[in-house]
């Protein structure tokens, strides 16, 4: 897989795709920034964002551990 990442501090009427990727399959996802202030993000603030994300399975029971 070929990714690009492209920040725009303003949009452009047409984005230009690389060369090497025209005629093929894709998938562009446009994040529109509004006003927001900046955070840290971490992965799991992206949970369930991308609709194909898989659910997470689970992860059963633990094992119980004896303290030394």
């Amino acid at each position: 897989m070929n990714t690009v990442k492209k920040i725009y501090e303003n949009m452009p009427e047409i984005i230009n795709v690389p060369k090497e990727f025209i005629h093929k399959k894709g998938e562009v996802i446009i994040i529109v920034e509004d006003d927001v202030p900046k955070k840290t993000l971490f992965i799991k603030d992206f949970y369930g964002f991308i609709p194909d994300f898989p659910e997470r399975a689970s992860q059963g029971t633990y094992d119980e551990r004896m303290a030394l």
